[in-house]
């Protein structure tokens, strides 16, 4: 009987120490997530001006009093500022500004009136959503440059 008492308080102390381990792994992750969040929650700056997207040294930002060369977080992003479609548009840029002397654009939007509109590209043969300028992935069609209008409250 001792020994069948034994094993279950042997169980009972594994069973918390697991517990014990598992609490102590969820508060260590969330104070190291919350240290990565912190570290990333810095305001982003914004931008506006002309988009000079066919140039030949890249993207770059026409504003009154200089131009801001242009680079950008994702591929498909970099692309979409190299748009044709986009070049001498009304624009506003929010990201960083980089060492080097560029502007890393994180979110991209066209001014139109003075409202916001973020752009996309769409299939109508396919009814596909694309991130970036270019044929659809699906038809090969080439796809419609939209804007969509930014509500205040979304942003």
């Amino acid at each position: 009987m001792k020994s069948q008492t034994t094993k279950r308080s042997g169980c009972a102390f594994r069973t918390l120490g697991r517990r014990l381990g598992f609490g102590l792994a969820l508060v260590l992750a969330s104070l190291l997530a919350s240290g990565l969040w912190a570290g990333q929650a810095k305001p982003l700056a914004a931008l506006e001006g002309e988009l000079l997207a066919t140039g030949t040294k890249g993207p770059v930002l026409k504003m009154h009093d200089k131009d801001q060369p242009l680079s950008a977080v994702t591929q498909y992003l970099f692309h979409t500022l190299q748009d044709k479609r986009l070049d001498g548009r009304e624009v506003r840029v929010e990201g960083t500004r980089k060492p080097g002397g560029t502007f890393e654009v994180q979110w991209l939007y066209t001014i139109h009136q003075g409202k916001l509109f973020r752009v996309r590209y769409f299939c109508k043969v396919c009814n596909i959503v694309a991130l970036e300028p270019g044929p659809c992935i699906c038809c090969q069609q080439p796809t419609e440059l939209q804007e969509i209008r930014v509500e205040e409250s979304s942003k």
